[in-house]
């Protein structure tokens, strides 16, 4: 790897607290507004009786109670409650995730989104339609978008909380080994360092998390492809992550399917796969999700991994949600320094 001279203990203090003043600076307004209500992953749509037995009520649960993709047990994506709007007081009007459907001949067709308006890291959209009909073609055609907003702001808020209780150690570990920026939670502990390998992990009597972060050469298009992904994840966890039994380690469950996707996030390629992993010479197993961050320049691809180990806990969602916050973190340094200097 061709790596540049960086004062790195000053980018590590500069990661740390530019997020958190920016931060700081842009929710000045509502520094009185209230917490927000509800759990992680819990959703409150308002709509009335008629609308919510109509096509395009319809609809609109159903997207918001699909199945989360990459896990062992059904998993809806939200947990749903919907109520009319007589029943919307006051009270609620600060819930976490809220939906707001409002219908009529004069409503302009489209989704307005909002963060923060009545509670402080709320995530709300306005639906509007002029009639059922509307409303349902409204939702096919924006179901991603609409989704991946109420999704995307769980992430930031686990993401917030983490940059809140940051282990300083090993995240800095992290940056001197990947020349990378990656939050890493203050709850978590490392496992098994390697030449090119970093397994942590959060651990607790119910519940496993960890992180697995390795690097291999890119060569070119072949190097992101599904086949060549996996096989390498497979050959790296056969070496470096053991199962409890002699002889056995982690792998790809290959009797599912693994998602795969391309896409841009923090100014660099991502391949993202989902999927669910075992341990080849034991019982265990669980849901995982891969980012292979393409690092061109230095002719490298670095991998960062989050998988679930909670055999007496089914609902997994929230704690897939919590890795994704980490993951969705990472930087390479370059990147991190052009946006502090944006700042």
């Amino acid at each position: 790897m061709n790596k540049k001279s960086r004062p790195k203990h000053l980018i590590f203090f500069l990661v740390m607290v530019a997020p958190l003043l920016l931060f700081s600076c842009k929710n000045k307004g509502g520094v009185h507004k209230p917490n927000i209500s509800g759990s992680t992953g819990e959703m409150l749509i308002v709509m009335n009786d008629s609308v919510r037995s109509s096509a395009g009520g319809k609809q609109l649960e159903s997207v918001m109670r699909q199945s989360v993709v990459a896990l062992p047990q059904a998993e809806n994506l939200f947990d749903v409650s919907i109520i009319p709007h007589r029943a919307f007081s006051e009270r609620l009007r600060s819930f976490r995730n809220l939906v707001i459907v409002k219908l009529g001949p004069e409503q302009q067709t489209g989704i307005k989104y909002y963060k923060d308006q009545w509670g402080k890291q709320q995530a709300m959209a306005r639906i509007f339609a002029k009639d059922t009909w509307e409303l349902d073609s409204l939702i096919n055609e924006d179901e991603v978008k609409l989704t991946g907003f109420f999704v995307k702001a769980e992430r930031e808020r686990s993401q917030r909380y983490y940059r809140k209780y940051i282990n300083r150690n090993l995240t800095e570990k992290f940056q001197e080994k990947w020349d990378a920026f990656m939050i890493v939670p203050v709850n978590y502990t490392e496992n098994k360092p390697g030449k090119d390998f970093m397994w942590m992990s959060h651990e607790t009597p119910l519940v496993s998390q960890g992180l697995l972060v390795y690097s291999f050469e890119y060569t070119g298009h072949e190097s992101i492809s599904e086949a060549y992904l996996l096989n390498k994840r497979d050959s790296v966890l056969k070496i470096n992550v053991p199962g409890p039994s002699q002889g056995s380690y982690m792998e790809t469950e290959n009797r599912v399917p693994v998602t795969y996707k391309r896409f841009l996030h923090n100014d660099h390629q991502i391949v993202e796969m989902r999927g669910l992993w075992r341990v080849e010479g034991d019982l265990m197993g669980g849901p995982f999700v891969s980012f292979a961050h393409i690092d061109p320049e230095n002719s490298r691809i670095v991998v960062t991994e989050g998988y679930v180990y909670a055999p007496e806990k089914p609902e997994k969602r929230n704690l897939v949600w919590q890795l994704e916050s980490v993951l969705y973190s990472f930087k390479f340094i370059e990147e991190e320094q052009q946006d502090t200097e944006q700042e």
